[in-house]
């Protein structure tokens, strides 16, 4: 009698880094530096390949409090066409400061089956601990964004 082995099948899909930068200043991490961090991480938490390419998609000048930026709009619909399997991002707050938002894609993310990844936090949500930390920390970027706004505006 043969042993059967469950094999699984390998992923082929592409793995995208998000880079956004709300203002164009010497503030701040640079976009190139952004894609730098999140591709050293991904290779690390992946196990990729040192020349692995990545889609890459940015958004410079834009605010992340609204999530119809040209580039994450194109990275959604990538996504949905099956193209993605893993997002990577410096800090969350570069793919969105909203809270509601944040839930919304992490709910999306899943059902595509595509782990987020964000590397200045050290989060995959591979593992599910990690989930409960994106919530924690989509509070707080939105709590921050808030008080910007409120800063600018007295």
């Amino acid at each position: 009698m043969k042993k059967k082995t469950k094999q699984f099948a390998e992923d082929n899909r592409d793995v995208a880094i998000y880079a956004r930068k709300s203002r164009i200043t010497n503030k701040g991490d640079s976009i190139g530096v952004q894609f730098k961090q999140c591709a050293e991480y991904a290779k690390r938490e992946l196990s990729l390949d040192d020349d692995y390419n990545f889609i890459n998609y940015e958004d410079k000048g834009l605010s992340g409090y609204y999530s119809d930026r040209p580039d994450f709009q194109r990275m959604l619909h990538d996504i949905e066409m099956g193209k993605i399997r893993a997002v990577v991002c410096y800090k969350l707050d570069r793919i969105g400061r909203k809270t509601a938002d944040l839930l919304r894609l992490l709910d999306f993310l899943e059902k595509h089956k595509v782990d987020l990844l964000i590397c200045s936090n050290n989060i995959n949500t591979a593992s599910g601990v990690s989930k409960i930390f994106i919530q924690i920390f989509a509070v707080v970027a939105e709590f921050e964004r808030d008080t910007l706004t409120e800063r600018i505006y007295r």
